[in-house]
This record gives C-alpha cells, sequence and structure tokens, in this order.
C-alpha cells in the first residue's frame, strides 16, 4: 500500500500542488505593516530594558553603595565609587552604568539587597552619541522618576 501512496503522490505532484495552495492562500491574504512612529508596539511584560534607580522613603536615591552589582556585571557596565561618610557610613559618590557594554542580562538587579535598580520596559534606546548612552545616579533616579512617579522603594 506504501508503494502505491508514493506512487500516486509522485505522479500527480501532491505536495507541490499542496505547496501552491499555502502560497496562494497568503497571497490572497492583505499584509499587516505598522507605521512606526504613529504605532507602536506594546512594552512586553517582564521584558528587560532600561534601567532604572529607585528612591528611598527619604527621597534620596536607594543605592547603598555595596558594589554587588558591579560585582556580579559580566560585561563590568557598572561602576560604582564610594567614601566613608562623617559618621563611618559608606556614602555613594558616583554610579555610573555604560549602556553600550550593558548585556541586559538583569544580574545587577537580582544582586542588588535594597532593589535600588530596576529595568522598565523602554526598550527605544537608540542615541546618537556615546554620552547618551552613558547614565550617571542622577540620570538613572530620573528615570525611574518618569516610570515608577517618583514612588520610594517598598520594604
Amino acid at each position: 500500500m506504501n508503494k502505491v501512496k508514493k506512487f500516486f503522490k509522485t505522479v500527480f505532484l501532491i505536495e507541490i500542488a499542496q505547496g501552491m495552495a499555502l502560497t496562494l492562500k497568503t497571497m490572497l491574504t492583505p499584509a499587516v505593516t505598522r507605521q512606526y512612529p504613529t504605532f507602536k508596539r506594546k512594552p512586553i511584560p517582564g521584558s528587560r530594558g532600561l534601567h532604572a534607580m529607585r528612591r528611598d522613603e527619604t527621597g534620596n536615591a536607594a543605592c547603598i553603595g555595596c558594589g554587588l552589582c558591579e560585582a556580579v556585571c559580566p560585561s563590568k557596565a557598572i561602576t560604582v565609587v564610594t567614601s566613608e561618610g562623617p559618621e563611618h557610613e559608606k556614602v555613594v559618590n558616583s554610579y555610573e552604568l555604560d549602556l553600550l557594554r550593558c548585556v541586559f542580562c538583569g544580574f545587577c538587579i537580582d544582586a542588588c539587597p535594597v532593589s535600588a535598580i530596576l529595568m522598565t520596559p523602554e526598550f527605544e534606546l537608540a542615541c546618537y552619541s556615546r554620552k547618551d548612552a552613558f547614565y550617571t545616579r542622577n540620570r538613572l533616579v530620573e528615570v525611574g522618576d518618569n516610570y515608577m512617579g517618583g514612588k520610594a522603594v517598598k520594604k
């Protein structure tokens, strides 16, 4: 029986006819094109986009300067510079993130003990200069304010 089926498929070109039917079916349906600036794609929940920094209850950046995000970053895109304060506490002098080096892995978010840094679903990160892809602590806090509406860290 298998030989008979194979013979009919070979002689009558059944597979080619099925393929042509599929091609004609797709040719008759209209194409869907989205005009980008007018119609933007909705953000995907859980997507890893632009970084942001939260504020603490006092309104300052929530980063405590532990340096775990810097240590765990595989591409070494994060630099945290700290010093000792007047009451022997850590003071964050600078927090810098280079998006050109970042691989958007999310390890920095997982490593942060106070949930100071997070990733927003913002994925449109095109820029015209290297300076625009370099984020300082103040700029990350601004992104966090825009994303979260200025809300503090919830413990």
